[in-house]
C-alpha cells in the first residue's frame, strides 16, 4: 500500500484540501491535526455500545434473578411475594454499569484501532508536526495510479510538504 502525507499551514487550508480531494473521490482519507477540524464532527460508536450494553447488562441480570427466585428455585421466606423485584435491582443496576464500563474499556482501543504499534505515515520527516502545529492528511492506496492522481490533485493545493510513503 503506497500514500502520500500532505501538509498545509492552517485548518482552513487543509479543509479547503479536503473539499477539493472528495470531489475528486479521493476517499481514503486520513487527517493528524493538534485540533479538531471544525466541518469534520464525526459521532463516536461508542457512547451508543455502552449504552446498549449497559440496558442488556440490567435486563439480563434482572431476569436472571427472576427466573432464579420465581421459577427455578422459589422459597416462601417470612410471607414475601415469591416476585420481590425491588431486591433486584440494584444488583441488576451494577451488573449493567459494569457491562457498560467493560464494553466502554474494551471498545475504546477497538475505535481508536489500537495497539498499532507501527504506521507507515510514522516515518515521514514532517509528520512529528502533526501533534503540534501541522495540519496534514494522508492519501492511501494499494493502486499507484491512484495514488499519482492524488498526487496530481494535490499539487495544485498549494501544501507546505508533500511525501511518499509505503507499506
Amino acid at each position: 500500500m503506497n500514500g502520500l502525507l500532505a501538509g498545509f499551514d492552517s485548518p482552513h487550508d487543509l479543509q479547503h484540501a479536503l473539499g477539493r480531494l472528495r470531489e475528486a473521490r479521493i476517499e481514503v482519507l486520513e487527517t493528524y491535526t493538534p485540533a479538531p477540524l471544525e466541518e469534520e464532527a464525526c459521532g463516536s460508536p461508542l457512547p451508543l455500545a455502552m449504552f446498549v450494553a449497559g440496558v442488556a447488562g440490567f435486563v439480563g441480570c434482572f431476569l436472571l434473578m427472576t427466573y432464579a427466585d420465581v421459577y427455578a428455585y422459589p422459597l416462601d421466606i417470612g410471607g414475601r411475594p415469591t416476585f420481590a423485584w425491588p431486591a433486584f435491582v440494584p444488583i441488576a443496576f451494577e451488573v449493567g454499569v459494569l457491562c457498560a464500563m467493560v464494553v466502554g474499556f474494551f471498545g475504546y482501543f477497538i475505535v481508536c484501532r489500537m495497539p498499532q504499534l507501527y504506521d507507515p505515515v510514522d516515518e515521514c520527516e514532517r509528520f512529528r508536526r502533526a501533534s503540534r502545529d501541522g495540519w496534514f492528511v494522508a492519501i492511501r492506496s494499494s493502486d499507484p495510479e491512484h495514488v499519482a492522481q492524488a498526487r496530481t490533485l494535490i499539487d495544485t493545493l498549494q501544501p507546505t510538504s508533500v511525501e511518499e510513503f509505503s507499506a
